[in-house]
């Protein structure tokens, strides 16, 4: 059941983000505009959460009734962590706010333990940042800890 509701989730979640990027100029492959990566990037998604989606639901109807509990105060969890990481990124910045909201998610979902939670929430802030806003470009909240790393950067 808890394969369903992510598969599911996810699913929707490239249909909004599909229709969130829509009204966005296309462009052209030489010049693109604003919604040429957005589009790109929700077909995408869409493709491979359709495929996943398919292949949940293909594999619980061949082994039947599946074994885990339908915990929906996890569902509630991680939707307040979606909620509240706004405001967090308000006040704390990009990385400070994004490492707190993917540790807790990662907590809540009992991923490997607290120590590799840790370790894997902090690879995925700082990677995120220095990709997004190093190498791309992209203009994210910046606070004192972001300055240390455009300045190593030089």
């Amino acid at each position: 059941m808890k394969n369903k509701l992510t598969a599911a989730g996810l699913f929707c979640f490239s249909i909004l983000y599909i229709a969130g990027g829509w009204g966005l100029k296309l462009g052209t492959l030489r010049k693109p505009g604003p919604g040429m990566f957005p589009r790109l990037t929700g077909i995408g998604l869409l493709v491979c959460t359709g495929i996943y989606l398919w292949q949940v639901l293909r594999k619980e109807a061949e082994s039947g009734l599946s074994s885990e509990p339908v915990r929906p105060s996890i569902v509630f969890w991680l939707a307040g962590a979606i909620l509240v990481y706004p405001v967090l990124l308000n006040y704390l910045n990009f990385i400070l706010a994004t490492f707190a909201v993917v540790y807790f998610m990662l907590s809540v979902l009992k991923f490997k333990g607290p120590v590799w939670d840790f370790i894997i929430a902090l690879g995925m802030v700082l990677f995120s940042f220095m990709i997004f806003a190093m190498v791309l470009g992209v203009s994210l909240s910046t606070g004192p800890i972001e300055e240390i790393f455009f300045r190593l950067r030089g």
